[in-house]
C-alpha cells in the first residue's frame, strides 16, 4: 500500500512536470520527500523541477542526497554539476564533474559541463581567485597550488603557472597529477628528458596512469613505441569503457612502428569514441557565423575605436594545424616582440557581447580594447608589439580589427587536406575543437573558415595578410620579410630560426616548431586519401582555388 501510494505521488508529480506545472510538481515531490524520506526518486524529480524554474541553487542539496543515495547512477551527478556551474560555483563544477567523469567515461553530460567551462576564459580567472583565497590561509597546499597553476595555464599566464607547478611538485612530488602536470611543463618548456623521466616513474609505480600513457605515446618514436604499447593495452584491457585517450595512445605507437596508414583505422575508433561524447552542431555553428557577419556588413565603413595604444596587436589566426604557432615562434624570436600563445580573451569579450545583441558601435569597441589588454598575460615594458595566435579568431576577426585600429592580422592559410589529416590523428579534447574528431565536421568547419575569412577580407581589407603556408616553409626568408613588413617592425635573422625559440609551446605543435623549418609534411593526405573521403568529399572547391581538387 505504502508503495503504491509513493508510485501514485510520483505519477502526479511527474505528470504535472510534463504539463509544465512545475509549482505543482514540486509540491507533490515534496509531499513525497515529507512521506518516503529515503526515496531517491523523489529527490530526483524535486530538484528537477527546480532547475527548470531554474532554482539551480534550491536544487543542489537534492542532487547531493540523491547522488549521496545512489552513488552509481550518473544521472544524478550529471545534474549537481550542472546545478553547480549554474550557481556560479565553477571551481566546485569543474572539480567535481572531472572527478565523476573517471568513474563515467564519456558521459556527454558531464562532458558538456566541463566543456562550458573550459571555453571561457572568465571560468579560469574565477578559479584563480578562488584558490588564491584559499592559498592566502593555506599557502603549502600543492592540490590548490596544481589547480592554480592549470588555470593561469589556460589563460596563457605562463610564469605564474610554471611558478605554481613547480612549487606544487617540490612539495609533494609522489602525487601523479601533480608529477604529471610539472612532466607536462618541462616538455612544453623544451625539456623532453626531464618530462619523460618523470612520466617513467609515474608509471612504475601507476601502470595505468591514462594521462601518462597517452602523453608518453605521442613523444614516442620508431625504437621507443614498441616499449609502451603493451602498457597501452593492458590499460585498455582493465578500464571498463573505452577510453578516448587510450584508443589515441595505441592509435599513435601504431603510427610510429607501422606508418599512417596502418594507424589509421585506430585513429578512426579514437575519434569516434571523442565524437560520441562530444559531438559538433553543424546548424549552431552556420547561426554562429550568420550572427557575427551580420554585426560587419559588406559595403559600410567598419566601425574604429578611436585609440591606437602601444604595444601593436598583431593577431596570428587560420585553421588550426596551419601554421600559427609556427608563425608566432618566428614573430617572438625578436625579443621585442611578445609571444602571448593563444588567448581566449577575444571569445569570452565578442560572446558577452553577442549575448547583448547591440550593435558593436565605436564606444563597444574601444571598451573592447581597454577590457582585452586588461586581461592580457604581463608582457615585457620594452615591447613594440604583441602576438596573440588563437587559431579560431577567424571568427571574431571583425571585432579586433575594430578594437585595435593599429592591429595587424596574419591568416595562414593551409591546404584544408593537409590541416584535415593533422587534426584527424591527433586529440583535441577542448571544446572549440570537437568537430575534429568527425570528417565531416572538419570539412564543414574548413569551408566556414574560408566564408569568414572572404567576408573579413571584404570589410577589412590590406589590413589582413593571407600568408600561405606552404610557400613560408619552402622560403621562410622571403615570406618571413613580407610579414616584417606588412607589421611594420623589423626583421630579424631570427625569425627564420624558430626551433631556436625558448617560449613555451602549449598546444599540438609542441615538438615540430622545436625542429628546423620543414617543407615534409606538404601532400601528406594524398598518401591516405582512402581513410579520408568523407572529409575529401566536403570541401567545397571553390571556396579553395589555390588548391587542386580536380
Amino acid at each position: 500500500m505504502q508503495n503504491q501510494t509513493a508510485s501514485s505521488l510520483k505519477s502526479k508529480a511527474l505528470s504535472a512536470l510534463d504539463a509544465g506545472k512545475l509549482q505543482q510538481a514540486l509540491k507533490k515531490a515534496q509531499l513525497g520527500l515529507k512521506k518516503f524520506p529515503k526515496d531517491t526518486d523523489f529527490h530526483a524529480i524535486s530538484g528537477f523541477v527546480l532547475t527548470e524554474m531554474k532554482q539551480y541553487r534550491k536544487s543542489i542539496p537534492h542532487f547531493i542526497e540523491a547522488s549521496r543515495m545512489k552513488p552509481d547512477d550518473p544521472q544524478f551527478v550529471e545534474n549537481l554539476a550542472n546545478a553547480l556551474m549554474q550557481t556560479g560555483q565553477i571551481p566546485k563544477a569543474l572539480e567535481f564533474a572531472e572527478q565523476k567523469l573517471e568513474k563515467f567515461p564519456n558521459n556527454k553530460e558531464l562532458t558538456r559541463v566541463i566543456d562550458e567551462i573550459q571555453q571561457k576564459g572568465s571560468n579560469w580567472r574565477l578559479i584563480i581567485d578562488y584558490t588564491s583565497r584559499k592559498l592566502a590561509s593555506d599557502p603549502d597546499n600543492p592540490g590548490l597550488l596544481s589547480a592554480r597553476a592549470r588555470a593561469y595555464g589556460r589563460i596563457s599566464f605562463v610564469e605564474d603557472s610554471a611558478r605554481d607547478i613547480t612549487r606544487a611538485y617540490a612539495l609533494d612530488p609522489e602525487n601523479h597529477n601533480v608529477a604529471f602536470q610539472m612532466a607536462v611543463n618541462l616538455h612544453q618548456s623544451g625539456d623532453k628528458a626531464g618530462s619523460k623521466e618523470i612520466m617513467q616513474r609515474i608509471l612504475t609505480e601507476e601502470p595505468g596512469h591514462v594521462a601518462t600513457l597517452f602523453q608518453l605515446s605521442t613523444m614516442a618514436n620508431a625504437e621507443t613505441a614498441p616499449d609502451l604499447m603493451p602498457a597501452v593495452e593492458a590499460a585498455r584491457k582493465t578500464n571498463e569503457h573505452e577510453l578516448s585517450e587510450l584508443e589515441f595512445a595505441k592509435a599513435e605507437l601504431i603510427s610510429k612502428t607501422e606508418g599512417l596508414g596502418a594507424a589509421l583505422p585506430q585513429f578512426a575508433r579514437a575519434n569516434a569514441v571523442q565524437h560520441e561524447a562530444n559531438p559538433y552542431d553543424f546548424q549552431a555553428e552556420e547561426e554562429k557565423l550568420t550572427q557575427i557577419t551580420d554585426l560587419f556588413p559588406i559595403g559600410v565603413d567598419p566601425i574604429l575605436a578611436d585609440l591606437s595604444e602601444s604595444p601593436k596587436p598583431i593577431f596570428v589566426l587560420g585553421q588550426p594545424r596551419s601554421g600559427t604557432t609556427l608563425m608566432e615562434m618566428m614573430l617572438s624570436s625578436d625579443p621585442e616582440i611578445a609571444g602571448c600563445g593563444e588567448l581566449t580573451i577575444t571569445g569570452d569579450l565578442s560572446q558577452a557581447h553577442l549575448k547583448t545583441g547591440k550593435r558593436f558601435g565605436e564606444k563597444e569597441a574601444a571598451e573592447f580594447a581597454r577590457e582585452f589588454r586588461k586581461l592580457m598575460p604581463p608582457i615585457p615594458d620594452d615591447s613594440v608589439a604583441f602576438v596573440d595566435k588563437m587559431p579560431h579568431n577567424f571568427q571574431r576577426a571583425g571585432f579586433l580589427l575594430s578594437a585595435f585600429p593599429n592591429a595587424k592580422v596574419i591568416n595562414m592559410l593551409r591546404d584544408p587536406r593537409d590541416v584535415g589529416l593533422s587534426k584527424w590523428i591527433r586529440r583535441f579534447p577542448a571544446g572549440g575543437m570537437r568537430y575534429a574528431s568527425n570528417l565531416e565536421a572538419i570539412a564543414h568547419t574548413a569551408n566556414l573558415y574560408r566564408r569568414y575569412m572572404t567576408h573579413w577580407t571584404a570589410v577589412f581589407g590590406d589590413r589582413i595578410l593571407t600568408v600561405p603556408y606552404e610557400k613560408l616553409v619552402a622560403d621562410p626568408k622571403t615570406y618571413s620579410q613580407q610579414v616584417a613588413e606588412f607589421c611594420d617592425i623589423k626583421w630579424s635573422e631570427t625569425m627564420m630560426h624558430p626551433e631556436k625559440n625558448t617560449k613555451q609551446v602549449r598546444t599540438a605543435s609542441i615538438d615540430q616548431v622545436r625542429k628546423k623549418i620543414s617543407t615534409k609534411s606538404i601532400g601528406g593526405w594524398r598518401d591516405v586519401s582512402e581513410h579520408l573521403q568523407p572529409m575529401l568529399q566536403g570541401f567545397d572547391p571553390e571556396l579553395w582555388p589555390e588548391y587542386d581538387f580536380s
